[in-house]
């Protein structure tokens, strides 16, 4: 616990100390959000010069009280307002200032990341030899899942669950959870039922679960 808090932290002195910025962990916003980029410092009257870019391409200017580009806003504090923020905007802004002798005060890092809210997932069921695979759908890179067994916290962080025939109990409920930074959601429970030669499955959904059967059905007459 004591290592995952203090990496970030050194990473941040790190990069601070070697290149005079800081870098700010990721500020996490939903797509539609109004985001501030904060700038801060002391001695704002004192800014004589400031600008802000994105992913390096610049996107404000100012100069005195000219102001030469402004693709964004920026408030009374020089810190950069993006309205109805989209994920293209996600990346490194840069926000710096330099005093009337042209030397530089203030500078600083934010990483912006926007996400999409997480969809609400399902979890499909199929039956394999000595147990049951359940998956949790729809996922992305972005997205981290977590399963329940009966309303309690079950083992498992990835899309699939392996559950085998010896934990499986008649009357178990299973359900995922899918969230990111900025959302979670979770699919309805499920009540696996198989047999032994996994010609069964079933999904949260009683229409999808229908089609499922139907298949394993063909599949089992096939191999008559």
């Amino acid at each position: 616990m004591l290592q995952n808090l203090t990496l970030p932290l050194l990473i941040n002195l790190i990069l601070m100390f070697t290149t005079g910025k800081f870098v700010s962990s990721c500020i996490y916003k939903e797509v539609g959000d109004k985001v501030v980029i904060p700038f801060g410092g002391e001695n704002i009257e004192a800014y004589k010069e400031l600008r802000w870019s994105h992913n390096k391409r610049r996107v404000y200017y100012k100069r005195g009280l000219h102001i030469k580009l402004n693709e964004f806003k920026v408030d009374q504090n020089e810190s950069l307002i993006l309205e109805n923020v989209q994920k293209d905007k996600s990346g490194e802004y840069n926000g710096i200032a330099y005093n009337k002798n042209g030397s530089l005060i203030n500078s600083i890092v934010h990483q912006l990341c926007v996400q999409e809210p997480v969809s609400e997932p399902m979890v499909i069921v199929m039956c394999v030899e000595k147990g049951v695979n359940l998956t949790c759908k729809p996922m992305n890179n972005e997205s981290v899942v977590s399963w329940m067994k009966n309303g309690i916290k079950a083992k498992g962080t990835q899309a699939v669950l392996h559950v085998s025939s010896s934990e499986l109990k008649s009357g178990d409920k299973f359900s995922c959870t899918v969230s990111n930074k900025i959302s979670q959601k979770s699919a309805k429970d499920v009540e696996p039922v198989c047999s032994d030669t996994g010609s069964h499955a079933t999904i949260a959904s009683e229409d999808e679960e229908m089609e499922i059967q139907k298949i394993c059905l063909r599949r089992q007459q096939g191999k008559q």
